[in-house]
């Protein structure tokens, strides 16, 4: 009974609002990522955007320079940096709002 009364709301609505979205990313996942990213973390310790600001502080997240959403390779080597959490909430807020207006 509710499919029926939802079928019909569903054929008016407003499709150009929604955005495709990958359901699935190339992404390591599981104890593989977790080495990755600590191996990563040993090797570059630092927030890359606190050098920028002339600061030293620890690199806590490994981030996607260019996000997985948007295209972005799940490559550290060419698509990663070190982040402090404060830079990488920042950046992720920034996104978070490009994506929700559809990329």
């Amino acid at each position: 009974m509710k499919l029926q009364r939802l079928a019909p709301r569903l054929a008016t609505l407003n499709t150009q609002r929604l955005t495709a979205q990958p359901l699935e990313t190339n992404r390591l996942r599981g104890s593989a990522a977790v080495k990755r990213r600590a191996n990563w973390l040993r090797l570059h310790p630092l927030c890359v955007d606190c050098e920028r600001e002339g600061l030293v502080r620890a690199g806590d997240v490994v981030d996607h320079i260019i996000p997985l959403w948007k295209g972005g390779r799940d490559d550290y080597e060419t698509n990663g940096q070190t982040l402090c959490n404060e830079h990488h909430d920042a950046k992720s807020l920034i996104e978070a709002g490009e994506r929700s207006r559809g990329g």
